[in-house]
């Protein structure tokens, strides 16, 4: 290795810049220097006469040209990077914004129960409106709802969650949490 590729080398070991003393620690073992007669001035000289490689930061500090383009371009990928994490940021904000069809089905459920409170002409519509939509746990609830409502025994209908979670329990319905004796999770948390 030639001193001038020594010095080099031992700025790019450094990360690119570094003190005078740290580069003349970190040269001398790479190459032969002991031809001249102050291997430090020699390693000073380099650094201080090639402009094309070497160029002074501050005193006694230097650093390879190619390092402010290195940094520059660190700093553009940076951005870059903090660009693209922000709106992917914005996008994972807006899908948690979208409802999901479960949260729909609850809903639609809920309120078709409180319109059959009142017209119970509707109800083979509504389970054929839950079949076409491929939703049988929410005609299932439906179906547990009324024949209960029928019996008299509104207060301990039992309720599944549409989509996926089945779940058995006593639910007050106008208030929306478990009663007591009630299994199963909580449904109608606002």
């Amino acid at each position: 290795m030639t001193q001038k590729e020594a010095i080099i080398e031992a700025l790019n070991r450094l990360g690119g810049k570094a003190c005078l003393e740290d580069i003349y620690r970190m040269a001398y073992p790479l190459a032969d220097f002991s031809g001249s007669h102050d291997w430090k001035a020699t390693i000073r000289g380099y650094l201080l006469t090639d402009e094309n490689t070497f160029r002074s930061s501050k005193r006694s500090w230097y650093e390879l040209v190619s390092y402010q383009e290195e940094i520059s371009v660190r700093d553009k990928q940076i951005a870059e990077l903090k660009a693209q994490l922000a709106t992917k940021e914005d996008e994972i904000k807006q899908l948690k914004q979208v409802k999901t069809e479960d949260d729909f089905i609850v809903k639609f459920i809920n309120k078709v129960k409180q319109h059959l409170k009142r017209d119970k002409k509707t109800v083979e519509e509504i389970r054929k409106l839950m079949d076409a939509l491929g939703r049988s746990d929410a005609e299932r609830e439906l179906d547990a709802w009324i024949d209960c409502t029928e019996k008299g025994d509104k207060n301990n209908a039992p309720v599944t969650v549409a989509g996926d979670y089945v779940y058995q329990k006593h639910v007050d319905s106008e208030v929306g949490y478990v009663s007591t004796g009630g299994t199963g999770i909580k449904t109608n948390a606002k």
